[in-house]
This record gives C-alpha cells, sequence and structure tokens, in this order.
C-alpha cells in the first residue's frame, strides 16, 4: 500500500506541478522577442512524454472525444500535462489505447483539505445516461462467489471505485460472513506504471514509408475482411515505394486518406507495350467472392438514363469497371439488356455541320468520351488505318498495305510534329529534287505548278536554284538552298502560317513575309536575291488575281 501511496503522490505532484509550469510558460511567451525561428516538420517520438505537439498533427481538434458512452473534453483539463493521464502513445500495435478510470479516480472524487474535492466523482458527470455503468463481467451470479474470488484475487480496493462500502458491502457482508469485518470506506489511488514501446520517429508530414507504419500497424495486410484482398509484401516485391501509393500519410486532422480505386489503375489493367500487363485488373483478384462489386446507386433508373450526369462528367469513373464494349450496344440501339431503350444515343454536337473535321481532334485530345458508342468497326468506316492506334503505334507507324499515307490526315491536320521527327534528319539538307522525291511521289511533277499539294510546290519550285541564275544575265548561285535556310531552328519557323479568313475560320495560306525574304529583296551589291518581286510572285500561281 505505501508503494501505491508513493505513486499516487508522485502523480498528483507532476499534475499540480503542471499548473506552475503553465503559468510560468505563459510569461515565459509574453516575454519573448517577437521573432519565431522557422517551424520545423512535426514530428510524433514514442519516447517521449506525451503533450499536445505529438496530437496535433493528425487531431487538429482536441475538444470533445467522441466515445461512446463517455462525456469527455481535453479543454477541461488545459491545465494537467498530457503525460499526467497519458503515460506512453495512446496509439499501439493492438490499438487505441484508453487511459484507465483509475487513472481518472487520481482527482475524480478526491478530496484536497479545505479546497474540496479536486473534481467531481459523480457517474453522471463523465457518462451518458445511455452507458450500462454496471461491467460486463458482473453478471447475475457476479455477488456471490464470483466477486469474492475476484477480491481475493486483486484486493478489494479498485471495488470501491465505484461502491460506497458501508451501504453495498457491509449490510450484505455481516449476514453472510459475519468474520469479515468492514470493507476500506475510500479508495486509495492506485495507478500502475505501464511500460513504454520502443523508442520511434514518425514524421506524419513528410515521406511515407514502412517504418512510419509499424509501430501501430504490427500487420500492415491485416485488412476489414469480406471488402478487400491485398497484400503490401506483393508491392513490396516489385520495389514499390510506399509513396506510389500513399501520396501523404494516411492520418491527418480530417481523419484516415486511403488510396481510392482509381489510384490502383495506375497499375491494374495497364499494358506496358510488349510487357503486357503491369497488374491484373481482374475483380476477383483484389475483392473477395461475398463483396457486391454493383455500387448502390446503379439502380435500374441509373442503368436506363440516369447515368449519362455521371459519365459525361467524369468518364473515367465509368471505365474502372466498364470498358466501352459494355457500352456500345446500348448506345448503339441495340436491345442487348432490359435498360436498353432501343434507340441510339446521338449527342447534339454530332449533328453539327463540322462535326466530322472536329472529332478527330477531340478523339485525340483525349476529352471525348468517344468508346462509349464507338468501336473499332465504327471507325474503320472511315478511316482504314486501325482505330484506335494500339500500343506502341508510333513505333512503326507506316501505313498497311492498300491504305494510302493521306488517311493520317483525317485526324491529323497538323502535321507539324510529323514534320519534327520525319524530317529530323534532314534539316540541313539541300533542297533538290533527289532528297525529296524519295518519299514525295508528287513532287516528280513539272513545272512545279501542276503539284497540288501547296508545300509540296513551295518547295519544289526552288529545287533549280542552283543552276538558274539570280537576275538575268547573272552568275548561277553557288549553291542550292539548304532546309534550315529558311527553317531556322527547323521546326520553329514554317514556310506557311493559319491566318483568320473573312468568315473568322483558321485557313492554311502563304506566309508571304518569309518569302519576300528573298523575292524582291537586294543583296550586299544592290542586286536583286530572287526575282519576282511584290505582286509578281503571287501572280506565278494565281493569274487571277487582276492585280
Amino acid at each position: 500500500m505505501r508503494a501505491g501511496l508513493t505513486v499516487r503522490t508522485n502523480m498528483r505532484a507532476r499534475i499540480w506541478g503542471a499548473v506552475a509550469i503553465v503559468f510560468v510558460a505563459a510569461l515565459l511567451v509574453s516575454l519573448a522577442p517577437s521573432s519565431a525561428p522557422a517551424a520545423q516538420q512535426p514530428v510524433i517520438d514514442t519516447s517521449l512524454p506525451i503533450d499536445s505537439s505529438q496530437c496535433v498533427p493528425c487531431h487538429l481538434d482536441l475538444g470533445d472525444v467522441q466515445v461512446a458512452g463517455l462525456k469527455f473534453g481535453h479543454g477541461n483539463h488545459l491545465l494537467i500535462s498530457c503525460d499526467g493521464c497519458h503515460s506512453r502513445m495512446p496509439h499501439r500495435e493492438d490499438g487505441t489505447e484508453r487511459v484507465p478510470m483509475e487513472v481518472c479516480f487520481a482527482c475524480h472524487g478526491i478530496t484536497h483539505g479545505d479546497m474540496g474535492e479536486l473534481a467531481t466523482g459523480a457517474c453522471e458527470d463523465c457518462h451518458t445516461p445511455s452507458f450500462q455503468l454496471r461491467p460486463k463481467s458482473h453478471g447475475k451470479q457476479w455477488a456471490k462467489k464470483p466477486h469474492a474470488q475476484a477480491a481475493d484475487a486483486s484486493g478489494v480496493n479498485g471495488c470501491m471505485m465505484c461502491h460506497d462500502a458501508p451501504k453495498d458491502c457491509d449490510v450484505c457482508h455481516a449476514k453472510e460472513v459475519p468474520g469479515l469485518g468492514k470493507m476500506p470506506d475510500t479508495y486509495h489511488s492506485l495507478i500502475t506504471p505501464r511500460p513504454k514501446g520502443p523508442a520511434i520517429k514518425i514524421f506524419p508530414k513528410g515521406p511515407v514509408s514502412m517504418s512510419q507504419c509499424v509501430y501501430c500497424h504490427t500487420d500492415v495486410d491485416d485488412v476489414t475482411p469480406g471488402r478487400l484482398i491485398f497484400a503490401h509484401a506483393e508491392h513490396l516485391q516489385r520495389n514499390y515505394r510506399c509513396v506510389a501509393c500513399h501520396p501523404k500519410f494516411a492520418h491527418d486532422e480530417s481523419g484516415i486518406t486511403r488510396p481510392d480505386m482509381r489510384s490502383c489503375y495506375r497499375c491494374h489493367g495497364l499494358n506496358h507495350n510488349s510487357n503486357g500487363q503491369v497488374a491484373t485488373e481482374k475483380c476477383d483478384a483484389c475483392h473477395p467472392k461475398e463483396f457486391d462489386l454493383k455500387p448502390g446507386d446503379h439502380t435500374a433508373k441509373f442503368a436506363k438514363g440516369a447515368h449519362r450526369k455521371r459519365a459525361g462528367s467524369d468518364p473515367a469513373y465509368c471505365a474502372m469497371c466498364h470498358a466501352s464494349s459494355f457500352c456500345v450496344g446500348c448506345h448503339q440501339g441495340k436491345k442487348v439488356s432490359a435498360a436498353s431503350t432501343g434507340k441510339p444515343v446521338i449527342p447534339a454536337d454530332h449533328r453539327k455541320g463540322n462535326w466530322n473535321s472536329k472529332h478527330g481532334g477531340i478523339f485525340l485530345d483525349g476529352s471525348g468520351a468517344c468508346g462509349a458508342c464507338h468501336d473499332d468497326q465504327s471507325c474503320k468506316r472511315c478511316h482504314k488505318t486501325v482505330m484506335p492506334h494500339p500500343v506502341g503505334w508510333i513505333g512503326n507507324h507506316a501505313p498497311e498495305p492498300g491504305v494510302d499515307a493521306e488517311d493520317c490526315k483525317v485526324c491529323h491536320a497538323d502535321r507539324s510534329k510529323c514534320q519534327d521527327c520525319h524530317h529530323k534528319d534532314t534539316k540541313s539538307n539541300e533542297l533538290i529534287a533527289s532528297n525529296c522525291v524519295g518519299c514525295h511521289d508528287e513532287m516528280k511533277l513539272k513545272p512545279a505548278t501542276r503539284i497540288k499539294h501547296k508545300g509540296f510546290a513551295e518547295h519544289a519550285v526552288h529545287f533549280n536554284v542552283a543552276v538558274r541564275s539570280s537576275v538575268p544575265g547573272g552568275k548561277p548561285k553557288s549553291r542550292p538552298y539548304r532546309c534550315d535556310d529558311c527553317h531556322l531552328g527547323f521546326g520553329t519557323l514554317s514556310a506557311k502560317q493559319n491566318h483568320a479568313g473573312s468568315n473568322g475560320l483558321a485557313s492554311a495560306s502563304h506566309d508571304v513575309k518569309l518569302c519576300y525574304g528573298c523575292h524582291g529583296s537586294l543583296d550586299y551589291k544592290n542586286q536583286l536575291i530572287a526575282p519576282y518581286p511584290g505582286p509578281k510572285l503571287c501572280l506565278r500561281c494565281h493569274t487571277d488575281l487582276n492585280v
């Protein structure tokens, strides 16, 4: 008992000593300079005494505690040091450790001389009316032999936390066991020291790593049964870092943050060229058989039309479970299920006259949910090339036998990206026929004005400048033009630019500013660099301009 009293005395000394510490600390803060050092990264150190800094990284509100049957607020205990009640880190491998009631009785119900009770000892002040005060161990037969055996094993002091000995114990004992004597009429506050766990530092704002989790989660694969089949080990064997799935610490002031299913699809179902799938997309690989895969909001009404809003705003949500083939039959007006209306789904923008010219860009941009209605065959009616292009297509995308290269232009109207790749090895080549006609047969036509492709025609008229005089009677040029004579930086300056016409639409036209850099300009000897100044250049091809 003496040892117990010593513990109680030390505990109270610590609790009430904290009152003085708080006021002294407040005084020091008020006298401290206004400038403070930069905030350090929060750290939870399990070896240190518990204080509020260990809690606020995850518990922004340390006010009322949401525990069933308990009325408790940290705000009523601010003058007591945290380790006065929490002798060690409350979050442990077997769950969250609640402060035992004997710690509460270090203050509650204790009279301190003339000061009276340190804190209330009335049960209803700390417990809600619905809380069952009688412990589960106190069954119907508890008042007989079971309670006597418990008292022999651990003593009667613990009973006095709840029982008033003269009324609850002594009256019955006088009848049943007259020689037992009276029970103690007060409870002596005894607190059994509890050993601390290993010294671990956790950085809740730092990168997530296994060491941040295993202190509390000794079995990281202990997931809620019935919903998910998951093993960290399989992911660790592939050398995935924790931050790949957990970009931030899983516990913060807003609650527990779990990776959502969409983040799983960054690997599951993803094809990595010839290596195949990175991870399986089969539902039963991650969800047990008893798990209902169908979300609760997928009602008959949702299937018949209400899903349109969600699918239109977030098609990636639907694509997590549904392949485009699931949608196509119904959207094309086929009666593939009871939910099918039998009518095709035709969006309003598809009815506009310019849709055919616009839809390629929308598809390439990924902003249209084309796969909800269109399968490969619906694309092939216009596009002879395989659509959509399979994985690895760019590595060898030469037109298939029987498919004209012009088929690419159905979508790829802007060829600048093609030029940067296809012409990267010709940027300094001489502009002569032999360097061009190998890929562009049309450029063989003579005269160049017969070439229908304007870009080819513009280049072809410059093929023979090396043997043609700059001006009548002058000397031939020493060499042909090179591609980078005009295409400075190659790919950054084009001989054609898009200009808005009178109708406001962009149209491909000549950038005559580039042409007049030579045509009609004089060299340092005051001689024409190239003939046909001003409108004469245009009249070479456009004979009907009337200028």
